[in-house]
């Protein structure tokens, strides 16, 4: 085959595909990058040859993901049995930027300032394991929490984290003093079961009751994937941007909590790196590697101990 007809259907087909466990794409910001890519190419062009895919690389190739979406493309060829793929060149990678990191105490000053419930997004955020992704932050639920272990003795209990990055499941521990807060939280919005334990589903809630009701009636997983799009947005803008963006000339966002989460675990707490990696979702040791910002600490650390002339 030399080439295939860009219609309408193949790009919705391509979209559901990048969007379900098949394509493997949870990441909000990156489902609407690729969704823009995607309406680039079918805009502008009416087939894919190899002379429209170099077309495009030489269009798009510096400011978009547009090898990434080529390469999504390309399995769902393969996992359609659709004799046809997209020769990609080789590119040099851009170096990898890390994040600004925040002390605890940066992040405690800046909390002062926040409404309670934001307090309480940014503290689940930065305390439960390593650290939540927003995405996972918005689909945490009560249920999720293994409310049925806690106790005086045992205060730090578990929770699982459903449905993440590259949609793998993992469990970390949430600290004593987290818990605390959302069985606060629990019992301030009618939460408790008969038992005296928070159950239910999510426990923020974003405006979920008024949120596109028609959608929502007729087209529930559509539905869904919006309103954590449109739950992304409230935290990312009028939370982490207005309250945390600019500390200390930092720029702070979801990722630099994670990252500071990381790094104090690492470097002041002695948490393993293997432990880190697992609380991350990390599937490569090296990207943790980079989040517990081993070489500043460490090589801080070693240069102490050398003498000079």
């Amino acid at each position: 085959m030399d080439k295939i007809e860009l219609t309408p259907d193949l790009r919705q087909d391509i979209i559901d595909y990048i969007t379900n466990i098949d394509g493997g794409v949870n990441s909000i910001n990156t489902i609407r990058s690729y969704c823009n890519i995607l309406d680039r190419m079918f805009d502008s062009y009416g087939a894919l040859d190899a002379h429209t895919a170099k077309q495009m690389l030489k269009r798009w190739n510096k400011k978009t993901k547009i090898r990434a979406v080529m390469a999504k493309i390309n399995e769902y060829f393969d996992y359609h049995d659709i004799n046809y793929q997209i020769k990609i060149p080789k590119s040099k990678r851009n170096p990898r930027h890390i994040p600004d990191v925040i002390s605890r105490e940066e992040l405690k000053d800046a909390l002062e300032t926040m409404p309670d419930v934001g307090k309480l997004i940014i503290s689940c955020i930065f305390n439960i394991g390593a650290g939540l992704r927003i995405s996972e932050l918005i689909n945490l639920k009560w249920n999720d929490i293994s409310w049925e272990n806690w106790s005086l003795e045992n205060k730090t209990i578990n929770v699982k984290i459903k449905n993440s990055k590259r949609n793998k499941d993992r469990i970390v521990p949430i600290p004593h003093f987290t818990t605390a807060e959302l069985y606060e939280y629990a019992k301030e919005t009618g939460k408790l079961n008969e038992d005296g334990l928070p159950t239910g589903g999510r426990i923020f809630d974003f405006g979920a009751d008024t949120f596109k009701k028609q959608l929502k009636l007729l087209e529930p997983e559509i539905w869904d994937h919006e309103y954590v799009v449109h739950a992304y947005d409230f935290i990312r803008y009028n939370i982490i941007n207005r309250y945390l963006g600019n500390i200390n000339n930092k720029r702070i966002t979801a990722h630099s909590l994670r990252h500071s989460r990381a790094s104090e675990l690492y470097n002041k707490y002695n948490i393993p790196i293997a432990t880190i990696q697992k609380w991350l979702g990390h599937s490569d040791i090296s990207t943790t590697m980079i989040y517990v910002h081993i070489a500043t600490e460490g090589d801080r650390k070693l240069m102490e101990q050398v003498g000079g002339i």
